[in-house]
Parts: structure tokens; C-alpha cells; sequence
């Protein structure tokens, strides 16, 4: 008799149901031996978790994940000799110590695995996440400051390296909060392991700054023990993210190079833009310090990076209105602009030429190789006009499969010759329009140029329209302007006149 083998629970699953019924015991037992065992199991399996992750599902950004997880195995390594020496009779390690020094190591080991993550997510530059970022950084560290660096480090007995000690947690943090508000502010997918790493960085600040408060009051929060219990369920958080399948899609490349600014983003930065001269106001309620110099300097700080903020929104808006969301041309607003302005030159004696081509037979690619096929066969020709234009000329989609080139400062002679070289470019390789399957597409171009064929930006447009669908007419893959309107020679390669019928597979 045959049985079935029943599959357990997913691993990373399995590891959050038991990490969280250990931290409810670890909240239960009475304080000693057993809740500090639990502690430490704790924090050492989730250093664990991510290192099994890693083995387990293999992401290309394995040295990002181990970073994090030693990190984690920093927190483990510097509470050894805290929660284990009451244990044995020993006194705790004063402070600040070696120790204090394994425990700091946790911040730059996490931020540096979260900026390789940031790289593997978005290698270029990502403007617009940066000053996101930069705004909830600064407005975190004014905070830190004023609520926590500057009361813990105000007593006058305290040496420097006391203040360095004490203010290296809160500025820990800081900068946990910098790098991971980058890496939840980029553009990119947002798969569970990027959420449950967030949680990670956010329960580690808010342990972090329980503990602050605890010995800046002299008095424990809620109880007692809610510091470390945020840790251990941190660490938990931080095993349950190296476990889960969707680690991989942590680091897939952003398709976008900027985020889109929501309502929600907005709402958050307009939050953080105010709590600068809101803790002045609640400061000087409270009859505290005014950090006066402090809060005019981050008011005007983050005054400059919302006006960066927004000027880099317009910049994107406009961008998006002048560029073809496909082919990354220009559209055919921007191309209309571009040739009032120089038209105007063209009059002036600088001289303008307009080509005007269209992809023959576009229709029987898109029957044969579907939508999708004709867009490969669209970015390639995009690709191939720019490298073939000068560096000063416009490329732009005008319509469908037609595309227009403006080329300033040119003579018609020139304009024949670019035009010739436009079309040699796009017919004599094929085009892939699929994995395996490539096929020969060909141009037909109409020249005009000014002030020898018009006189008017109108006129002009009109008749390189005029001149390439008489390209078309007197069999394509040819250039017409009005030097040889009248008498077209036959195109040297007349078969490519059927292009879209013509395959050559690679397999």
C-alpha cells in the first residue's frame, strides 16, 4: 500500500511560528538564567536563519545577506559576556569596553549589506531616493539629538570616550535609518523579504532608543525587558527575511530610474519637513533646551533638499512629456519645438535639413511576430538612428513606426549623404524579433531641406512627408529628395523591397 509523503511548512514559515512562540516564553520566564538563554538563542538564530537563506536559495547578493547576518552575529558575540556572566558569578563588563566595541560593529556591517543591496537594485544614480532619504535622516538625527545624544551625554562627569560610547547607538541608528529609508524609497519591486528587513532595521531602532530612555529615566519601560524583546523579535524578523523565497527578488534591477512620488511618499516627507520646527515649539513648551542654532540649521537643510526634491520632480515630469516611452526618443512635440527654433536659424543662412522615414512593411512584422515582436524591431531602429546621427541632431518617433531626424547647420548634399547612411544602417543587419528569429527590415526616407526646398518650417515637414511616401511609391529602401524625385534610379538591393517576407532564423 503506497503512502504520500506530507510536506512540512515552508522553512522561513516554520522559523517565525517558533521564533515568536520563543519570544512570548521569553517575555513569560522570570528574569535569570532561562530568559537570558532565551535571549541569546534568539538573537544567535536569527544570524543563523539568513546564513541557511543564503545556502538555501542562493541569491546573487550573498554577501549583502552575510553582512547582515554578521551583524546580527555581532549582537550575539558582545551579549555573550553580559547575559552569561551573572550567570557564573562573574560581574558584568563595564562601559564602555571591548565589547562596546563588537556591539557598534552591528551598524556598519548592516548598513554596508544594505547598500550592496541598494547597488544590485539600482546601480545608477537614483537622485530623487537620495533626497528622500536625506529628508527622514536629518529630521531622525535632529531627534536623536535633542531627545536622546544630548540629555545621555550632559553630565559633566563623563569623559569623551564616555560620550563617544554612549552617543555611538543613537548615531547607529541614524544611520541604519539613512540606508534602509534609501533602500525602501527606490524604485523596484517589493517583495516580502524587503518589508520584513525593513521591520528588522525599524525594531532595532525602536530597542535601541527604549534603552536610551531607560537610562536616561534611571527606570525601566513597560515592565522591563521590552528593549531586548524588541531585539529578539528583530532577530526573528531578520531570519524569517534570509528564509523566505522572494530573498532573490530583493535584488532585482529597478525597471525605472526614478521612484513615482505618491500621495503616501509626499505625506511622509512632508511629516519629516516638520518636525524640525515642531520640536521647537514642543521644546520650548516644555520650558527644555531650544537647540536654537541646531533647529535653524536643519530647517534650512532640509528647506534646500525639498526645493532639490521638487526641482528634480519637474525635471522627471519633463521628461517624461519629451521622451517616447518605448524607444527613449524624443516625441513629436519635442521634435515640433525644436524645429520652430531652428527653423528660424535655417533663415538665417545656417541651413536645416528634415528626414522623415518610415519602416516598410511594419504591418505584416506585427501580423507575423505579434505586438511584441514589432517593438523589438521599433527600439532596434531607435538604437540604430541615434548611433548613426551627429551629435547635435534630434531623433524623434513621430508616429507608429514613422520616425523624423532634424539635422541643424547642414547643406543638402550632406542630408542626401546622412539619409543614405540612415537607411544602409537599419537594412543591413536583420532585426530580432524574438530569441530566435531575426528578419531584414528596410526604410523609405524623404529628404527636405532650408532654405533650398522651403522656406518655412511648415513647407518643409510637408514636403519631406511628400518625398518619402513617394519613396514608398517607387518601390522603398530608398532615399527621395528632390534632387532625384523626377528620376529614381532603382535601389541596389531590390529583393529587400519585400523585407518582412524574408527571415533568417538563429538557433
Amino acid at each position: 500500500m503506497a503512502t504520500t509523503l506530507r510536506k512540512g511548512p515552508p522553512a522561513w514559515l516554520a522559523f517565525l511560528a517558533a521564533g515568536l512562540v520563543a519570544v512570548v516564553a521569553f517575555r513569560l520566564v522570570p528574569s535569570g538564567g532561562a530568559q537570558s538563554l532565551l535571549y541569546l538563542l534568539l538573537v544567535l538564530a536569527g544570524a543563523a536563519a539568513v546564513g541557511a537563506g543564503v545556502w538555501r536559495h542562493r541569491p546573487k547578493a550573498y554577501v549583502a545577506w552575510l553582512l547582515l547576518g554578521a551583524g546580527q552575529l555581532s549582537l550575539f558575540c558582545g551579549s555573550l559576556p553580559v547575559y552569561l556572566a551573572p550567570l557564573f558569578g562573574f560581574e558584568k563588563p563595564g562601559f564602555p569596553s571591548l565589547l562596546t566595541v563588537i556591539y557598534v560593529a552591528q551598524y556598519p556591517l548592516t548598513g554596508v549589506g544594505l547598500l550592496l543591496l541598494i547597488k544590485r537594485r539600482a546601480p545608477s544614480w537614483d537622485v530623487a531616493s537620495l533626497i528622500d532619504a536625506a529628508i527622514l535622516t536629518v529630521s531622525a538625527s535632529l531627534l536623536s539629538w535633542v531627545y536622546l545624544i544630548s540629555p545621555l551625554t550632559a553630565d559633566p562627569t563623563l569623559t569623551m570616550l564616555d560620550e563617544v560610547a554612549i552617543a555611538a547607538f543613537p548615531l547607529g541608528d541614524v544611520l541604519l535609518l539613512a540606508v534602509g529609508a534609501r533602500l525602501m524609497l527606490g524604485a523596484g519591486l517589493r517583495p516580502p523579504s524587503l518589508w520584513l528587513l525593513a521591520g528588522y532595521l525599524v525594531l532595532i531602532a525602536v530597542g535601541d532608543t527604549g534603552q536610551g530612555v531607560e537610562s536616561l529615566n534611571g527606570t525601566l519601560v513597560l515592565g522591563g525587558h521590552w528593549p531586548e524583546t524588541m531585539w529578539v523579535i528583530a532577530a526573528v524578523t531578520l531570519g524569517t527575511a534570509g528564509l523566505h523565497p522572494s530573498v532573490r527578488a530583493v535584488e532585482e534591477l529597478s525597471p525605472t530610474a526614478d521612484p513615482e512620488a505618491g500621495s503616501r511618499r509626499l505625506a511622509l516627507l512632508a511629516v519629516a519637513s516638520l518636525l524640525a520646527p515642531t520640536t521647537l515649539l514642543i521644546q520650548y513648551f516644555r520650558g527644555a533646551p531650544l537647540h536654537v542654532p541646531l533647529v535653524c540649521a536643519t530647517c534650512a537643510l532640509l528647506f534646500l533638499l525639498v526645493l532639490g526634491r521638487m526641482a528634480r520632480l519637474v525635471a522627471t515630469q519633463r521628461e517624461v512629456a519629451i521622451t517616447d516611452g518605448l524607444t527613449g526618443l524624443h516625441t513629436r512635440r519635442y521634435f515640433e519645438h525644436s524645429l520652430a527654433v531652428e527653423g528660424e536659424r535655417a533663415l538665417r543662412g545656417a541651413g536645416l535639413a528634415v528626414l522623415l522615414l518610415d519602416i516598410d512593411h511594419f504591418k505584416a512584422i506585427n501580423d507575423t511576430y505579434g505586438h511584441h515582436g514589432g517593438d523589438r524591431v521599433l527600439c532596434e531602429v531607435s538604437r540604430r538612428l541615434k548611433v548613426a546621427m551627429r551629435g547635435g541632431d534630434l531623433v524623434a518617433r513621430y508616429g507608429g513606426e514613422e520616425f523624423a531626424i532634424l539635422i541643424p547647420n547642414t547643406l543638402p548634399p550632406i542630408a542626401r549623404e546622412i539619409a543614405e547612411r540612415v537607411r544602409l544602417s537599419i537594412s543591413e543587419v536583420p532585426m530580432a524579433v524574438s530569441p530566435t528569429t531575426s528578419v531584414s527590415v528596410a526604410v523609405s526616407i524623404g529628404v527636405a531641406t532650408m532654405p533650398e526646398d522651403a522656406t518655412s518650417v511648415d513647407d518643409l515637414v510637408l514636403l519631406a512627408d511628400q518625398l518619402l511616401y513617394a519613396s514608398k511609391e517607387t518601390g522603398r529602401n530608398r532615399v527621395t529628395s528632390t534632387a532625384n524625385r523626377t528620376a529614381v534610379p532603382e535601389p541596389a538591393n531590390a529583393d529587400r523591397a519585400e523585407d518582412a517576407d524574408r527571415t533568417v532564423v538563429h538557433r
